[in-house]
């Protein structure tokens, strides 16, 4: 629809929630609403809000179906906050708007990682460069964050590298930048598989790597991998976890990523008991991450 003076009027739909249930909504928002979407985080803040647009003007009655959609799914229902909102504007810029929202982002010891129209920073020891076309993935979540700070520290060169829910490849490309010998990234979303190769290209990785879509089964009849990390849902983790200690090497580590700190009891309870070992914890907010060995035969 259009304005009298001949201006696009479009529908701005804000949905704040708790960072925990941000990725699963993202996935909803762009399968059903909005191919593209832009998220806001605010520094110190427990809650991050989705914004996307959709061509209109009855900004009221298109709130009201968006709200009736997502009051249904079990993630927002179990938001401690949630919150939607609208409202009507006009002429909007998408691309520069898109732009705007991604920004370089600073992880210790040394890493920076941002999207291609920016410069590198000199500063940086490993510097990558995600296109990001995804939600997770650009090192924004705590979860990447943990991982690549565990990375950083424990990865060593010539060493295996097995990525179970890549998603944009960023945990992939450090590992390439560390000297992997080997990388296989494996995810169930066609979308992260084709994100994850183009990173891998923009990266210029060097390793001999696979990038596959489906799930572990992928990896029955690989070599050990001295490094396996898993940054998927926590169900998931569970149960394949006597197949990631039979991926991994003698004294290889394996890191647990996507879990929450209130289920702590029964993760450390599950991978007891298939043998693996608890060397440390990487906390971020309400995000544990699990560094654990595998011990020699």
């Amino acid at each position: 629809m259009n304005s009298a003076d001949g201006d696009t009027m479009f529908i701005e739909v804000r949905v704040t929630v708790d960072h925990e249930v941000v990725d699963a909504l993202c996935d909803i928002i762009i399968e059903n609403f909005s191919p593209g979407l832009i998220l806001e985080d605010e520094e110190d803040s427990s809650v991050t809000t989705i914004k996307f647009y959709h061509p209109g003007s009855d900004a009221d009655e298109y709130l009201r179906r968006v709200s009736a959609f997502l009051s249904r799914l079990p993630a927002f229902q179990t938001a401690r906050t949630a919150e939607i909102r609208s409202r009507t504007v006009s002429s909007v810029d998408w691309e520069q708007q898109y732009r705007d929202s991604i920004e370089s982002i600073g992880i210790e010891p040394g890493i920076v990682v941002r999207p291609p129209w920016q410069e590198p920073i000199g500063s940086a020891l490993y510097d990558i460069v995600v296109e990001p076309k995804m939600a997770f993935g650009t090192g924004r979540h705590e979860t990447t964050r943990c991982c690549l700070k565990v990375i950083a520290e424990r990865f060593q060169p010539g060493w295996r590298f097995l990525d179970l829910g890549c998603g944009s490849g960023i945990l992939s490309i450090l590992a390439d930048k560390l000297s992997a010998s080997f990388i296989k990234g494996i995810d169930y979303d066609p979308e992260a598989v084709d994100n994850c190769r183009e990173n891998f290209q923009l990266n210029n990785v060097a390793a001999p790597f696979e990038i596959l879509l489906g799930s572990i089964e992928l990896c029955r009849f690989d070599p050990p991998y001295q490094f396996v990390c898993v940054n998927i849902i926590k169900e998931t983790i569970l149960e394949m976890l006597p197949t990631l200690k039979d991926l991994t090497a003698d004294d290889g580590i394996v890191l647990l990523a996507g879990l929450l700190a209130r289920d702590q009891a029964e993760v450390r309870a599950s991978f007891s008991k298939v043998g693996l070992v608890e060397l440390a914890t990487v906390a971020d907010n309400e995000w544990l991450t699990f560094v654990l060995k595998k011990e020699s035969a």
